[in-house]
This record gives structure tokens, sequence and C-alpha cells, in this order.
């Protein structure tokens, strides 16, 4: 429910790269999936934001064992952590969960203050991005897209009808 399948990681991360992106970071990074399939499959380096310290560990464990030196997780809030740097991103709604009921949550550490403007302060942040940067948004932030980019392409992941959307600035 909370994590990016697969097969739309790999194809995310291989559209992110094909327009030239060395730093991509994931907005959101959970256990890490994203950036580890990235960093197994594209020559690009993958930083994963976590809010939670717990996900934050597992990933860079993960990391280790595969021995996947070009993926790196940052333990930090979306609101403040800086996002300068990155040429590409990556977003697989990461405020959904907050508004989950408790059976479909992924761990008791949901922030309980109001995250409902996080999604808006997350695409404000993004119009910062320079031009000819790169955005894959897979289950989007409400069908909300950020100012300034366009939609490149939409890629259907499978017969559920999954859909990768991806913009560039």
């Amino acid at each position: 429910l909370h994590f990016t399948p697969v097969a739309a990681a790999a194809r995310a991360a291989a559209w992110l790269t094909a327009g030239g992106a060395t730093e991509v970071c994931d907005v959101g990074a959970g256990a890490g999936k994203f950036c580890l399939v990235g960093a197994a499959t594209t020559p690009a380096r993958f930083t994963g934001v976590e809010l939670r310290p717990g996900l934050v560990e597992v990933a860079r464990q993960a990391a280790r064992r595969l021995g996947l030196q070009r993926a790196r997780f940052v333990e930090g809030d979306l609101r403040t952590v800086p996002l300068g740097g990155y040429q590409a991103f990556h977003v697989f709604d990461p405020f959904a969960e907050v508004e989950a009921g408790p059976d479909e949550r992924l761990d008791p550490f949901v922030p309980t203050r109001d995250r409902s403007d996080d999604g808006t302060r997350l695409l404000a942040r993004l119009d910062a991005a320079p031009p000819g940067a790169r955005l894959t948004m897979f289950c989007r932030l409400d069908g909300r897209v950020p100012r300034g980019w366009g939609l490149a392409d939409r890629i259907e992941l499978d017969a559920r009808g999954d859909w990768l959307d991806c913009w560039v600035r």
C-alpha cells in the first residue's frame, strides 16, 4: 500500500536518469526501495529522505547488505531538508499514510501534528528546481502538480491502471 512496486521503481529510475540526472532524490523514501532499485539499475546516486529514523536505518542496512554505495538515506522533514543539488525527484505521495486509518499505517510513528499542508509545501519547494529537472510521481499528491512543470510522459505500469507520471521543469 505504501511502497513503490519494483517495476515502477525501475521504470522511474530509468526515466529520471535518461535526462542526464546524476543526483536523484526520493521524497519520503520509507524503507528505501526506490533508491535501492535506482542505484542497482542506473549509474546515478540516489538519496532517500525519510522522517522516521527506524526506516532510515532499515534502508541504510539494506544498502550496505546489497553493496549499493550510490544509495544513501537521510533522516529529515520534507519541509526543511535541503533539496538543492538534485536534478531529479521521485514522489510516491509521502503524506498518504498520515491520512490513512490506523490499520493502513506502516508503523505507529505517524506524526501527530497536522500535516495537511505538507503536500502543498513540497510542491512549492519543487517549484525551485532548476530548469530541465525531472520528476516522477507515482500515486501523486491528490492530482496536484507542481507549477512550471510539464507532463512529458505517462507510463502505464500494469493492467490495474497504475501510472507513472513523468514531468520536466
